[in-house]
């Protein structure tokens, strides 16, 4: 999966579980910060990014309290290589 496609599916995903329907979601708005979603949506969030990833589980230990900021931080905390 491209880049592309990662970031089109994270949106996406993120848009559908959204309480308040944001207008013009992009990669750069902070999910949590701006209540699109709330702290117990990234539970359901880690599940489906394991899921982009192939099966490949997340380490819950070594998370950023960053890393679920935006789009941007997702995609870079999960999808490219360290």
């Amino acid at each position: 999966m491209t880049e592309s496609e990662i970031r089109q599916q994270l949106r996406t995903w993120i848009v559908n579980r959204a309480k308040d329907k944001p207008d013009g979601f992009r990669d750069d708005i902070p999910i949590l910060e701006s209540g699109i979603l709330s702290s117990l949506d990234i539970v359901e969030l880690i599940l489906f990014i394991e899921n982009l990833r192939g099966g490949v589980e997340v380490s819950v230990e070594d998370l950023d309290s960053g890393a679920f900021r935006d789009v941007d931080a997702i995609y870079r905390s999960f999808f490219v290589p360290a």
